[in-house]
């Protein structure tokens, strides 16, 4: 049986306070996760130096949207490359016999 890979992908990404139109910094946000509000934000898509973009994190790409999947958030793009190398291509060596990257991670 055939693993399916998922196509993720890394993208910026705006934080809004869930029931407002309140936008969340970085740190904002980080304080409210770490605090187990989890609930009260919400992550979607950015688009890059859009003023509303606060950092970059991994999305799940679905054919009608990007969605976040509770990944890590990151200021920059490079260390949200890094993780993604590192993280995703154990965990895709660990399920086959190749290193199961697809097209998108091979090329980031």
């Amino acid at each position: 049986m055939f693993i399916s890979k998922p196509d993720l992908i890394i993208l910026p990404f705006k934080v809004l306070r869930i029931g407002s139109d309140v936008r969340l910094t970085f740190e904002q946000t980080l304080l409210l996760l770490r605090g187990g509000h989890r609930d009260q934000v919400q992550i979607e898509r950015s688009q890059p130096f859009a003023i509303d973009m606060i950092g970059w994190t991994i999305f799940r790409r679905t054919p009608q949207k990007y969605l976040y999947e509770n990944e890590p958030l990151f200021r920059f793009e490079r260390g949200a490359r890094r993780y993604i190398r590192k993280a995703y291509a154990i965990h895709y060596s660990q399920l086959e016999s190749d290193d199961g990257m697809t097209y998108s991670h091979i090329h980031i």
